[in-house]
């Protein structure tokens, strides 16, 4: 909805090139700076919707590059961070998925 308010159209309908994904690449980064900072986390996996805009995710990843300015040093980041920042293995199934197996590993 944020994204359609802002362009007057749904994600999907703009262009991949459209000045719209580098804010959302902005945005998503800072967010996920955040996160690198205080949870450290071992891996970034970002699903939903508008992340099936596959140009997002370098941008994403540039950014996060960027606005670390060096300040984390691991391989993940500096090195390997296609790795790192990644879209659900499962796709839009891995919600679900994860809740089945946790499911089974609990129950059984």
């Amino acid at each position: 909805p944020a994204i359609e308010a802002r362009w007057g159209k749904k994600g999907y309908e703009l262009p991949s090139d459209h000045e719209a994904w580098d804010l959302e690449a902005y945005y998503i980064a800072q967010g996920l700076v955040n996160f690198i900072l205080t949870l450290s986390p071992e891996k970034i996996i970002l699903g939903g919707g508008v992340m099936k805009q596959e140009q997002l995710f370098p941008k994403i990843r540039k950014e996060v590059v960027e606005l670390l300015k060096g300040y984390v040093q691991t391989t993940e980041i500096l090195e390997n961070i296609d790795n790192y920042i990644i879209y659900p293995g499962l796709g839009d199934n891995a919600g679900l998925l994860g809740a089945v197996a946790l499911t089974l590993e609990n129950n059984y």
